[in-house]
């Protein structure tokens, strides 16, 4: 009897689980490498996915941009910066457990891959466990709720199989001060098995994610705060308001034909359709000061100088600094009693003091809409018992908008589309239109396209030869025998 090793349950054993807030922020300084959420039973990428997490760790240093992330064969990884977007999928852990995973520059049977390593998620709906889960869990990270629920139904007698996935994460704020979170997920993947050598499956993702963001901090302010602190919200009609909110929808849907040639040779081939957008929300202000609580001149920092007398004297019974100079105690109180973002304020410049014509602050959106076609077809054939060949050709075209987006004049009529920092010309935006006047909707500021067309390929060898493993395990063997005698 021969005994073969279950891949799927090892995979679904040895799976990490991050959230896509982790994973896939707006730099690379805060995203981690793909390996952190692989398929992999290597213990130290496990004590560092779970102990040290994304912020302190990254393999080798390198930003996840040199590691490739596929679905059905299709890389995910962006266009215009190279990384993949984790919550296109996010929240829908038991749909994505299918997974193949390579470690650094080993080779893939999918893509030619990075330095980083490769995750191949595969959809395929045959190849799900057949059965239903349901779960419902608690935490105190990004956000407070999940409940999730899965349906594999297995290959049926007429050749049909389907999965269907959803998932809601939701926090009214998650661990930091104001950060709500609100995150919907489905997944559904039909298969239909034609015959032993054709299959043709289809799968569509939908993830929607809205969360507000936590500000990075400066060691002046965690002293006069603390690390919870997050200076992007403020208090509105008795609720906590975020003014920087990421919120993301791009839906993927892909179909994959499955063809088996040969008992030695497959073709699989899919063309995906993908589109949506990505916002990063921010306030904008014109002739009036920045509403920032962190501003640099409303900290007391601001207003010690190089003379001794105006300098930090010590520290109080409670630790906090004891300065020389009346701006800096009157800036100190005044940021520890509040220190938050003052809609109020805002509302009353626009609506009060610039009687509702012209805002001085608005909220607008840096938004960026996309649509991908998406195709590819990888060959595998087993040419001999010691030599494997895998190759792929891929297509991707693309055409992504980037431009400001405003969402709310803030109790004002309109804003003008110009850039207050500089004069004349250089101040607008539009110079057929100046001094344009911006609602909400309208695009400001800058609006322009990236359009892309991506052709590549590869072809690998793999050559399995025991012989030369055995060669070199004892020249291996050798070389430690002789270093030890020295």
């Amino acid at each position: 009897m021969l005994f073969v090793e279950d891949q799927t349950e090892e995979q679904q054993l040895s799976l990490i689980t991050i959230t896509e807030n982790d994973l896939g922020d707006d730099n690379s300084g805060s995203e981690s490498t793909s390996g952190l959420l692989q398929a992999s039973r290597d213990a130290f990428q496990q004590a560092a996915a779970f102990n040290w997490g994304q912020a302190r760790f990254r393999i080798r240093g390198l930003d996840n941009e040199y590691g490739t992330t596929l679905i059905n064969g299709l890389a995910m990884n962006k266009i215009y910066d190279g990384r993949p977007q984790w919550s296109n999928w996010g929240g829908l852990n038991d749909a994505t457990r299918n997974q193949e995973f390579t470690l650094g520059s080993a080779a893939s049977d999918y893509t030619f891959g990075g330095i980083l390593g490769t995750q191949e998620i595969n959809t395929r709906a045959s190849i799900y466990r057949k059965g239903s889960r349901v779960s419902f869990s608690g935490t105190n990270t990004n956000y407070s709720w999940r409940t999730m629920g899965t349906h594999a139904s297995g290959m049926n007698t007429n050749g049909w199989a389907f999965v269907v996935s959803t998932s809601r994460r939701w926090a009214e704020e998650g661990y930091f001060d104001g950060t709500d979170y609100s995150a919907n997920s489905l997944f559904a993947s039909v298969e239909k098995k034609f015959n032993d050598k054709h299959s043709l499956n289809f799968t569509s993702i939908y993830a929607q994610n809205r969360r507000g963001k936590t500000s990075p901090n400066t060691q002046e302010v965690n002293d006069l705060k603390d690390f919870k602190y997050n200076s992007y919200w403020g208090w509105q009609d008795g609720q906590k308001r975020n003014s920087r909110v990421k919120s993301i929808e791009e839906p993927i849907n892909m179909l994959t034909h499955y063809w088996k040639i040969s008992d030695k040779t497959n073709l699989n081939t899919t063309v995906a359709f993908q589109t949506g957008f990505v916002g990063n929300s921010r306030l904008d202000y014109q002739f009036a000061n920045n509403p920032d609580p962190t501003y640099y001149k409303n900290l007391p920092s601001y207003f010690l100088k190089l003379q001794s007398s105006y300098a930090q004297t010590g520290v109080d019974d409670q630790g906090n600094p004891i300065y020389g100079n009346q701006d800096a105690i009157d800036a100190r109180n005044g940021f520890l009693n509040d220190g938050q973002l003052n809609w109020n304020s805002m509302y009353y410049t626009n609506m009060v003091t610039n009687g509702g014509g012209r805002s001085a602050y608005v909220l607008y959106e840096d938004r960026t809409e996309d649509k991908q076609w998406s195709a590819n077809s990888i060959l595998s054939s087993t040419l001999s018992d010691n030599i494997v060949m895998n190759a792929a050709v891929n297509f991707k075209k693309l055409n992504s908008r980037n431009f400001q987006k405003l969402l709310d004049l803030l109790g004002g009529s309109y804003f003008l589309d110009v850039d207050t920092f500089y004069t004349d010309d250089a101040a607008e935006s539009d110079l057929n239109n100046p001094q344009r006047k911006v609602v909400v909707g309208d695009a400001y500021g800058y609006d322009y396209d990236l359009n892309a067309v991506v052709i590549d390929g590869f072809t690998q060898f793999k050559f399995n030869y025991k012989k030369l493993i055995s060669t070199l395990h004892n020249l291996y063997q050798n070389a430690i025998s002789k270093r030890r005698e020295l």
